[in-house]
């Protein structure tokens, strides 16, 4: 077996180690997903959800585009490991996967969150 050095970057999850111990973290992913859903000039939020919000199926409104609104989740989901402020939020708009619409775009929220904590 071939020793490859110090882990730094395995599966979109970067690796430092500190005299504390081993730090994760998925900024370069989050920036990455803020580029590639075109929201890197996004104004940033403090809270991943709106509070209060109530989200339902039987809302009425125009249908989202519902592959666009998988690959945000999905790409939230995996985030999730090195955030798990987002996770509650994430969960909440994964249910919608179905029949997103447009009033379900809080997944646009959870990305805005990203941007402030690379």
């Amino acid at each position: 077996m071939i020793d490859l050095g110090q882990l730094s970057y395995f599966l979109g999850i970067e690796f430092k180690e500190t005299e504390a111990g081993v730090m994760m973290h998925q900024s370069k992913y989050a920036a990455d997903l803020l580029v590639k859903f075109q929201m890197s000039n996004c104004n940033l939020v403090a809270a991943p959800t709106e509070i209060g919000l109530l989200m339902s199926l039987n809302n009425e409104g125009e249908l989202a585009d519902a592959t666009l609104y998988k690959q945000i989740v999905g790409s939230l989901r995996y985030l999730c490991n090195t955030r798990p402020n987002i996770a509650y939020s994430v969960g909440t708009i994964s249910r919608f996967m179905k029949a997103p619409k447009i009033c379900h775009d809080g997944c646009k929220e959870d990305l805005k969150v990203c941007e402030g904590h690379n």
